[in-house]
């Protein structure tokens, strides 16, 4: 009979342990609800005509800015600060 894990021998996952695809897919998540929220605020109520190179119902640089704040840090960030663990200054 295998051994019942208790809540305290538990470890806490983090981001930088996920497989890359799993963090691929919560990137997608993410940049899925923004463009769900560009479609529902923006877009529906009128909201892009007071936003600076926003181009309606086609991929512009708001949407290239969203796709870098989400997935710059989700891919990029665990790996620097396992170099900054693995190199103390």
């Amino acid at each position: 009979m295998p051994e019942q894990a208790t809540a305290g021998s538990l470890s806490k996952l983090t981001v930088a342990q996920l497989p890359l695809v799993a963090k691929i897919a919560v990137g997608l998540c993410y940049f899925n609800s923004w463009v769900i929220f560009e479609e529902v605020v923006i877009d529906r109520s009128g909201l892009w005509q007071y936003l600076p190179l926003y181009v309606k119902a086609r991929f512009c640089t708001w949407d290239l800015a969203a796709a870098g704040l989400i997935f710059v840090p989700l891919l990029l960030l665990p790996m620097w600060r396992s170099r900054q663990r693995a190199h103390p200054a």
